[in-house]
């Protein structure tokens, strides 16, 4: 028994990290069912210390999640060594761990300033690296590209909006959401579509190879929206409905600007 537990964990969880052979069903799960538990204790935790997830909130949360980007991008070209807690989902375990700790305790600390020196507290490392990220920078199309698809679609995607009434865009939090999942739609789509990268998730490996790559983008806007809909219309607490869109906007955000780095660098 404790045998086959210990080649389940090997197939699943350490194979594909060791060998890079991308995500399955059982990691998603997994790590989707941490996330979730994750996501609920830190929650409480939040409304414990009367923290609102509000636009404030969201700031040093967008810092920490480009950082979370960046860091994983500069393994990949060998600037920092690859490692458990260096890679998905280790580096999620490290730099969201310090996001949580620094949250909380700067918010006891400083009181409502807390998200001004959460932000700082993320961005003091993230300027260094953005700072070797330049020195290895060798195709700077990539990040025309996607800013390109980006301003696009949401800008497509609010004249929509504004047409059909949906009121999708309640506050900049939604905006958030949108653009962080269109970064990581844009820069799959350029990385498979121009690059020769292939995707590491089963269920969007599945889509393109189905319906092309190209259908990405419409496709998870689609998905992004009806999502943004629901929440806006049926949850009623605005820090739960808050919090999920940022997780959301993360979720986009991190292995999006991750793509977006490792193709700049040529990697």
């Amino acid at each position: 028994m404790i045998e086959e537990i210990k080649n389940f964990i090997y197939k699943y969880y350490i194979y594909p990290a060791e060998y890079g052979t991308g995500y399955n069903i059982i990691q998603e799960i997994t790590y989707g069912t941490i996330l979730a538990l994750a996501l609920y204790l830190f929650y409480r935790a939040l409304r414990k210390l009367n923290v609102n997830i509000d636009e404030k909130f969201a700031i040093p949360g967008i810092v920490f999640a480009v950082l979370i980007a960046l860091m994983r991008a500069l393994v990949d070209c060998g600037y920092i060594e690859r490692s458990f807690l260096t890679i998905t989902p280790g580096i999620i375990f490290l730099v969201g761990g310090l996001f949580i700790v620094t949250i909380l305790t700067t918010r006891i600390i400083f009181k409502d300033n807390y998200y001004k020196i959460s932000a700082i507290v993320g961005l003091i490392p993230l300027l260094y690296f953005i700072f070797i990220f330049l020195q290895h920078l060798k195709h700077f199309e990539v990040i025309l590209y996607i800013i390109i698809l980006v301003g696009f679609f949401y800008y497509l995607i609010k004249y929509l909006d504004k047409i059909l009434k949906l009121n999708i865009f309640q506050s900049k939090i939604d905006s958030y959401v949108i653009i962080g999942q269109l970064i990581d739609a844009s820069a799959t789509t350029i990385g498979i579509g121009l690059y020769g990268y292939w995707e590491q998730h089963p269920i969007p490996r599945f889509l393109m190879e189905h319906f092309g790559v190209y259908a990405f983008i419409p496709f998870k806007l689609l998905v992004v929206l009806v999502i943004l809909y629901i929440l806006n219309k049926e949850v009623d607490d605005i820090n739960i409905r808050n919090i999920i869109k940022l997780c959301i906007m993360a979720l986009g955000l991190a292995p999006g600007l991750r793509d977006l780095f490792r193709m700049a660098m040529g990697v």
